[in-house]
């Protein structure tokens, strides 16, 4: 289906109005995502800034720019967006290769946790790890995605070399429940954290559908969440797993290796 994808890197004006147009219709009825003129600057200076292609039509793009993580050089993927299954991961890979051809140690970017299917891209697919919780990082959204809701998300680091993370035990408690929809606490995570015990957090179906049809609900399950994960990720827990049935998310301890 994807044989006929070409990923693009921008080369100039047009390319970045191009751009700045499909992220656009991404995420409608918000702020403008990334200017074309903002894209053009990271550009100039070493930044990057790709557009996906398949059969000539615009079915993806991605954004990012240089920065630090632990002291380390960084790429930094502010966004990305594909209207084609397949293609986000396809650029994460040029991602992924664009950084090893300069020397780049890894790659970071934000993701809202609620949002499962990027939970199995990023987790499950590409073995990255979620290192920290922004709580509201991007503040009140207006687009038609987020809008309603607190705009959480997990910081991740996906490292840009050849060492593979080792593989943890798999939790047997679970933390937060989806019970016929809504979220259920369980259990406090203290007494978890306390002992070094790793735990499951279910998640919501669709949070995009429900914070359509029901936003109470919706923001329910926000508040649920980050009350079971910002208090682990912020003593250097991380997420690097999902469950076989993909619903639920692992929180463990920092690796001792």
């Amino acid at each position: 289906m994807l044989t006929n994808l070409e990923i693009l890197e921008v080369g100039n004006a047009s390319d970045a109005e191009c751009m700045s147009s499909f992220f656009k219709t991404v995420w409608t009825d918000g702020d403008e995502v990334i200017p074309f003129d903002l894209v053009l600057a990271a550009k100039h200076v070493g930044g990057y800034a790709t557009i996906a292609k398949l059969d000539g039509r615009v079915v993806g793009a991605s954004f990012g720019f240089l920065g630090t993580f632990s002291s380390h050089q960084v790429l930094h993927s502010h966004v990305t967006a594909a209207t084609v299954p397949g293609v986000g991961y396809k650029l994460k890979l040029h991602q992924l290769s664009w950084a090893q051809e300069r020397k780049i140690t890894g790659i970071t970017w934000t993701f809202d946790p609620l949002v499962r299917r990027n939970c199995v891209l990023n987790f499950e697919k590409l073995s990255a790890i979620a290192v920290s919780y922004l709580p509201n990082f991007y503040g009140t959204m207006t687009d038609s995605i987020n809008l309603g809701d607190d705009s959480d998300r997990v910081f991740v680091y996906w490292q840009a070399g050849d060492s593979p993370r080792s593989q943890k035990k798999a939790a047997n408690v679970s933390v937060l429940v989806n019970k016929n929809g809504a979220p259920q606490i369980l259990i406090p995570p203290s007494s978890l954290l306390e002992n070094n015990q790793s735990f499951w957090i279910e998640l919501p179906a669709d949070i995009e559908a429900l914070r359509k049809s029901n936003l109470s609900l919706a923001r329910e399950w926000r508040k649920s969440v980050r009350g079971a994960l910002q208090p682990a990720l912020d003593l250097g827990w991380l997420i690097g797993e999902m469950n076989r049935t993909r619903t639920a998310i692992m929180v463990e301890p920092p690796s001792s290796d």
